[in-house]
C-alpha cells in the first residue's frame, strides 16, 4: 500500500511479493441501489480525474508519510486506480471454491447472500 512501498523502497526496503486489491466496490449493505450507482459514479468519476493527472493528486498520499516521501517520488507502478469492478457469481465461485478447498470455509455461503448486487 502506497506510500509504504515507495517509502520503502527509498529506504532500501526490497520487494518480496505484490499484490493489488480491489476495494472499493465494498460498501454498506445497507445502502439503496440508488445510493450505490451514486457511489460508484462518483468513484469512477474520481478515478478518471485521479487518472489524468496522477500527480496532481499524489500529495494525498504522500501526506501519510509525514514528510518522509515526496509527491514526485511516488512510485506509480504500486498506484492503481480503476473503475468499480463488481463482484460477479463466476469470480465469486472461483474465489469461494478455493477457500472450500483448503478448509477455510464450510462452503454454506452463496453469493446472492454475501454481495448486493
Amino acid at each position: 500500500m502506497e506510500p509504504f512501498i515507495s517509502l520503502g523502497l527509498k529506504e532500501g526496503a526490497h520487494i518480496i511479493a505484490a499484490s493489488f486489491y480491489r476495494g472499493g466496490e465494498v460498501i454498506s449493505a445497507d445502502l439503496t441501489p440508488e445510493q450505490r450507482k451514486a457511489y460508484y459514479d462518483a468513484e469512477n468519476e474520481a478515478v478518471d480525474l485521479i487518472n489524468s493527472d496522477f500527480y496532481k493528486y499524489a500529495h494525498h498520499v504522500t501526506a501519510h508519510a509525514k514528510g518522509a516521501l515526496k509527491p514526485t517520488e511516488l512510485l506509480r507502478a504500486f498506484v492503481r486506480y480503476k473503475h468499480v469492478d463488481y463482484y460477479d457469481v463466476t469470480l465469486f465461485n472461483r474465489a469461494y471454491d478455493w477457500m472450500k478447498a483448503r478448509g477455510m470455509s464450510e462452503g454454506q455461503s452463496r453469493h446472492a447472500a454475501l454481495v448486493v448486487g
